[in-house]
């Protein structure tokens, strides 16, 4: 007989982002991933009480853990509970208990009762009297004073915890080199070593990225293993999920070293400081802060490198199901795994916890992109971004909020200036709903920055005019066709060649564009007329404002005002 505790940590995002300060965002992160880490809270919890149960998947927050009797399962959670209130206060707890013969079967069960728990609300307890005060930043019921600041109890926790020496800490998995900083700090006021790498307009993305087709695999390998014993289920489940993190765990590194080395600056002689800072990575899941230029690069390297991890976590995975004898189920699995991504630019000003549902809400509509670009149902899932540069409010719908900012409608014609979702590889088939190529947006992107950095002022091929197009495409479309054809005619006349690589990059991305307007000949599904320029324009003053970079202060000054750099 087997015992299942099965156990989640959700509502992590109002844990993380509800005070809005970056040294707040760090403490959390470090406790949430101190749960499941080794030597961790599970470990303790579980050494403590002297029990051992075999854990098929214990990552993220996310555990679910296999005991012999009936009582360890109840005394653990009954300890566990008290623990981790204690541990992440204000972070939702979502467990259950499950029994049955068959390993396969008590998790299938606890897995039906989790999904029934998260519908279920939970109240914080004890509530708050009206005379109690309140936290300035987080308007919950303050513990502590700090420094003249009333801090909530959760805010409190996540100032004070630091990890030892001996412990990698959730940055050093990102990347953990010798004389390299990561910052805590958004204000100008803070010490050079500690505060965040900004561009001139204090622009942050903000990273989420996840597993694409993970509840397939699984369903492969749970009917896989119907008549297998319950150490083949175990053994097969604990290397899925191992390979799982290793390849998010991989692909994280590999773009940190890719696009955030080089892009650290000098603190001093010796060290250097990082322009990003590590929320979430386990599992599948990945959220970070990046300056804001580096966001796109990071989150496409990381993508691509996702994909090619995986590659040894599936042939690990394949050569499991073999020895168990399932080599007919081990050939069902994907030669890979693939994962999309959502971010949010966004000033660091603005409300995080927001930024956080916009950046959740984009991956999802990358998902479902993904989903319909497939030729069948049996394909892959392409792995696709989707991005969003907020203007004035945060929704936390991306559709809600793309259409806001992007969509034009006059008279009987409606047009989408940007384009909802990119594949990170070019298409590789004709199928109808194929995914627009990011490395096309890419060659825009460096096509004007190239020309407005080495033009003279005889040339015209720059995108002020574009700018000026899309004001007067909002306005008034007739007056815009006009402008178009104006720089048009001027950019073939002076700048042949680049006009044609400009028209190339829009036939790969929107296929055959109109005349009198950059947009795409034939409409969608919803009728709109699409085209990328409103994701180009957003993406070059993105990369320009990142030139002018904040100074860090002298090492004796640290409240400084920072200087911009020529």
């Amino acid at each position: 007989m087997h015992y299942a505790y099965l156990f989640e940590a959700r509502g992590i995002q109002r844990f993380l982002f509800a005070s809005g300060k970056l040294k707040d965002m760090q403490g959390g992160s470090e406790l949430l991933d101190y749960i499941c880490a080794d030597g961790g809270l599970l470990d303790q919890v579980l050494e403590k009480l002297n029990l051992t149960p075999r854990a098929p998947r214990n990552a993220g927050g996310v555990f679910y853990l296999l005991f012999n009797n009936q009582q360890d399962a109840q005394r653990f959670q009954a300890v566990w509970r008290i623990a981790c209130a204690n541990w992440i206060p204000g972070v939702e707890q979502v467990d259950t208990l499950s029994s049955g013969e068959k390993a396969r079967d008590v998790i299938k069960s606890g897995l039906d009762l989790l999904r029934t728990q998260r519908n279920q609300l939970n109240a914080d307890l004890p509530r708050p009297g009206p005379l109690s005060e309140r936290s300035p930043r987080t308007g919950l019921a303050a513990v502590q004073n700090i420094k003249g600041e009333s801090l909530d109890v959760a805010t409190a926790k996540q100032r004070v915890f630091e990890r030892t020496d001996t412990e990698a800490s959730l940055a050093q998995r990102f990347l953990n080199e010798d004389n390299v900083f990561w910052p805590t700090d958004f204000e100008e006021s803070a010490p050079k070593d500690r505060r965040f790498p900004l561009d001139e307009r204090r622009l942050v993305g903000l990273i989420h990225a996840d597993g694409n087709g993970l509840g397939e695999l699984l369903r492969v390998l749970n009917s896989a293993c119907q008549t297998a014993d319950d150490d083949t289920y175990i053994k097969l489940y604990k290397t899925f999920s191992d390979g799982l993190t290793s390849a998010t765990l991989g692909a994280a590194r590999d773009a940190s070293k890719a696009v955030l080395l080089p892009a650290a600056i000098d603190i001093d002689h010796d060290n250097r400081l990082l322009p990003a800072r590590p929320l979430v990575l386990g599992g599948d899941d990945l959220t970070i802060v990046i300056r804001a230029d580096l966001a796109l690069p990071y989150t496409q390297v990381f993508l691509k490198a996702f994909e090619q991890h995986s590659r040894a976590s599936m042939d690990t995975l394949r050569a499991e199901f073999e020895k168990a004898g399932l080599t007919d189920a081990g050939v069902q699995l994907p030669e890979h795994l693939t994962a999309c991504a959502g971010i949010s630019y966004m000033k660091c000003s603005q409300p995080f916890l927001a930024g956080h549902d916009l950046a959740e809400s984009l991956c999802k509509r990358a998902k479902d992109a993904s989903r319909k670009a497939r030729a069948s149902d049996q394909d892959l899932m392409p792995s696709s971004i989707a991005f969003h540069k907020v203007q004035d409010s945060l929704l936390e719908d991306a559709k809600e909020l793309f259409n806001k900012d992007n969509q034009i409608i006059h008279q009987n014609e409606s047009w989408q200036l940007a384009l909802p979702v990119y594949g990170i590889h070019a298409a590789q088939s004709n199928h109808k709903r194929k995914l627009p190529s990011l490395d096309a947006l890419n060659g825009l992107v460096t096509l004007f920055s190239n020309s407005r950095d080495n033009r003279s002022d005889t040339l015209h091929f720059n995108d002020r005019p574009l700018r000026e197009l899309v004001t007067l495409w909002h306005d008034h479309p007739a007056t815009a066709k006009k402008a178009y054809g104006r720089w048009y005619e001027l950019a073939q006349r002076n700048n042949a060649q680049d006009l044609q690589a400009f028209e190339y990059f829009m036939t790969q991305l929107i296929g055959e564009t109109q005349s009198d307007l950059p947009c795409s000949t034939k409409a969608d599904h919803e009728g709109n007329y699409s085209s990328p320029l409103s994701d180009l324009l957003h993406l070059l003053t993105i990369q320009r404002s990142s030139k002018k970079q904040l100074k860090p202060s002298t090492p004796t000054e640290h409240t400084e005002t920072a200087e911009v750099s020529a």
